[in-house]
């Protein structure tokens, strides 16, 4: 796992899912954290593993990536064939995670390239032939305007009214 994680996340990957999400093992037993997998592997046979894990599916991966939403850890387990490389992998990643919580380091996350604001509607200015400057707003300003709003408001009601109405005339053709 060489990515950072922030804090935040790593205590979310190691917190216990809700029941209803939890892990079912064929043993009857339903795992809701990630120790709780590594605990209930190292018990299990190899048969259970086989179970879950085959040439046509990875239950562990699917149910690490969705529900436990660790996508590092699912895609280094994708591939695993052994139960014991499986243990072994979700084992290190509990403990690396358990270690960075404990240390509380905040790796901080990419930063975003910053995006240029756009700029406001520039007000213009025209002069008066008496030399005064006189401020002319451009027409998107008048949208704030309470008025506009309301006439706004009954030109779309008044269109929905017509198309609803050739609508019907339609349907009785």
């Amino acid at each position: 796992m060489k990515r950072k994680v922030p804090v935040s996340v790593a205590k979310g990957i190691l917190s216990r899912v809700p029941f209803q999400v939890s892990f079912w093992l064929c043993t009857n037993e339903n795992l809701r954290s990630l120790a709780d997998v590594s605990d209930a592997l190292q018990k299990a046979t190899d048969d259970v593993f086989r179970y879950h894990v085959n040439r046509d599916k990875n239950d562990f991966e699917v149910w690490i990536r969705d529900v436990i939403k660790d996508k590092d850890l699912a895609r280094e387990i994708a591939r695993v064939k052994t139960r014991e490389t499986l243990i072994r992998k979700i084992t290190e990643r509990v403990d690396e995670l358990s270690s960075l919580v404990k240390r509380g380091v905040k790796s901080k996350p990419k930063p975003r390239p910053k995006r240029k604001a756009k700029p406001k509607h520039k007000k213009k200015v025209s002069r008066r032939k008496s030399g005064q400057a006189r401020l002319r707003i451009p027409h998107v300003a008048k949208l704030h305007t309470a008025k506009h709003k309301a006439k706004k408001v009954q030109r779309r009601a008044k269109h929905v009214k017509r198309h609803a109405r050739q609508s019907r005339h339609k349907r009785r053709r």
